[in-house]
């Protein structure tokens, strides 16, 4: 099992994507990072490289996300005990999936 999670953990970095363990570990913190409130109005699309993508369906949502977007990534960094994340890019979708 170990070496499928290395397998994986290296092909996710070739292609650009964080380890799929922090994509996870980032899902479980997702109401402390946002607050509940806002947090269910966003979705975690991904972790690309450095990137964190997240999907709103309200266009002030995602205008209060970018100015806060130094502080949504050190948070995002602080839980995941490293610099993991350095841009935040937001998506306005009409719906969440």
């Amino acid at each position: 099992m170990k070496d499928l999670a290395s397998s994986l953990g290296r092909l996710s970095a070739t292609m650009g994507f964080a380890r799929p363990d922090t994509v996870q570990l980032l899902e479980r913190h997702w109401n402390a990072l946002l607050g509940p409130a806002l947090a269910g109005q966003c979705r975690l699309d991904a972790v690309r490289g450095t990137e964190l993508v997240v999907a709103v369906t309200d266009p002030a949502v995602a205008e209060h996300l970018r100015l806060s977007a130094r502080d949504l990534c050190a948070a995002v960094n602080a839980i995941c005990d490293g610099a993991v994340v350095d841009e935040l890019t937001v998506r306005v979708r009409r719906e969440l999936d």
